[in-house]
């Protein structure tokens, strides 16, 4: 049945809409799929005596996406195309299986990849960004819920002995991460009007959590995904209030700046007591010592995408023996793509958040809601990810997930701010595009 929903959804739009009217369609079987998918895909399975259980959570989406693309592959071919540096993250990933340690484990890994962002794809094309966001607020609605649940109800804080917070997840950060998503997701929510005392409970009970998880990363990932927000809610206030704000964060910034010059030292040690880490960042130096050795034993292509954790050729075991951890990434997305592709690696995968970054800008700069700035907001959030957490270039990554899912489809579709139709002519193809009320808008292509 979700297959017949998606693929009747990417084969038809919806009718075509003029600028400034809203097409927002009833929650149904599809959106309830889709929330409980969101909310599952990164769950400790665990909690109900299931192993693994996230692994059929994706592979069920894998289906899906596949069935549904297999329907409709002119579809797929405008995604892939229109999208060729992200498009060229998982093509990457199975071609160096040609010179990969472990030529199985790059290919199958990155057919994964291949699949998550596909599946992003699918999302986008047949809920549209506007419908998409919302699904996603119910589902971090959800995760909240079911994470204050689990914690009273199995106590995980405690056991755990720091009294850190897991939540529904396997990890602190992993909770962490999604509350820093569900507080930026409320928050545009609310500033464009949409049910506020939901999405403003909502916004608190993210902060709270998040407080409750202890993730550094996830905090500093929020306070920076929250800034676009501020700042666009400033810019819209009018030139004189602007200015104001403009100067007045100025005059602070620079008295800030002189600050920290002057006692850098004193607040690095602090700001590191007051979060719990050490001059290490909690090992994670001493792992990119690894990465960085091993980069230059392999410069141009690297050893193959997830080759250097599975293969007997590495030092990997040494490695998890100094940091005292199972551990199957290097907590920084350079050093990953760095070691399994190189500098080849490291210039697609520069290209594809280059590319993913502009589109982003350019919705948020023409868009008129703050639902539009959405996806920047997304790509600030991660460029902390990125560099403390392994969040990109992985396969059934969340994160690469709605990477693929938020950002614009189409080159075309940032610059299109109404919808155009042609009464005449069948629905054969449809090119996607952003309008004002940042709901997918459908142009009907005849062959």
């Amino acid at each position: 049945m979700a297959m017949r929903l998606i693929a009747s959804g990417l084969q038809y739009s919806g009718p075509a809409r003029g600028a400034g009217v809203t097409y927002d369609p009833p929650f149904g079987c599809a959106d309830a799929l889709a929330v409980v998918f969101l909310c599952a895909c990164y769950a400790d399975s665990t909690l109900l005596g299931i192993l693994s259980g996230e692994r059929y959570v994706w592979f069920a989406v894998d289906v899906v996406a596949v069935f549904t693309v297999l329907g409709r592959l002119s579809r797929l071919n405008d995604c892939l195309i229109a999208n060729p540096w992200l498009t060229a993250w998982p093509v990457l990933a199975m071609i160096s299986a040609l010179w990969s340690l472990t030529p199985a484990v790059s290919f199958y890994h990155g057919l994964q990849l291949l699949m998550t962002i596909v599946a992003g794809y699918v999302f986008q094309l047949y809920f549209g960004q506007s419908r998409l966001l919302k699904i996603l607020f119910w589902a971090l609605v959800a995760a909240q819920i079911l994470s204050a649940v689990s914690e009273f109800a199995f106590h995980r804080g405690a056991i755990s002995g720091a009294g850190v917070w897991f939540g529904i997840y396997t990890h602190k950060n992993v909770l962490g991460g999604m509350m820093a998503l569900s507080a930026i997701c409320a928050a545009c929510l609310f500033l464009d009007g949409w049910n506020r005392p939901l999405t403003g409970a909502s916004f608190i009970g993210s902060l709270t959590i998040l407080y409750l998880s202890h993730s550094t990363t996830a905090q500093v990932a929020t306070l920076v995904g929250l800034c676009p927000l501020i700042v666009t809610a400033v810019w819209r206030r009018g030139s004189v209030f602007t200015g104001f704000v403009v100067g007045l964060a100025v005059a602070l910034g620079s008295a800030g700046l002189a600050y920290v010059a002057l006692h850098s030292d004193a607040i690095g040690q602090r700001f590191l007591e007051d979060t719990g880490k050490d001059r290490t960042l909690s090992g994670r130096t001493l792992l990119w010592q690894f990465a960085s050795d091993q980069f230059w034993r392999d410069p141009w292509f690297g050893v193959g995408y997830k080759a250097y954790w599975e293969s007997t050729s590495t030092p990997v075991e040494y490695l998890r023996y100094s940091i005292g951890q199972k551990l199957w990434f290097f907590h920084n997305n350079f050093y990953d793509v760095a070691v399994a592709f190189g500098l080849a690696g490291l210039i697609l995968f520069g290209l594809g958040l280059a590319a993913c970054l502009k589109r982003a800008c350019a919705t948020a700069l023409n868009g008129q809601s703050y639902a539009e700035v959405f996806p920047l907001s997304f790509c600030f959030s991660l460029a902390v990810s990125i560099n403390l957490e392994n969040a990109l270039f992985q396969n059934h990554s969340f994160s690469q997930f709605l990477l693929a899912a938020l950002i614009p489809v189409t080159a075309r579709g940032i610059n299109s701010t109404t919808g155009s139709s042609d009464e005449s002519g069948s629905y054969s193809e449809t090119d996607v595009s952003v309008s004002s009320d940042f709901s997918l808008t459908a142009h009907r292509i005849q062959f």
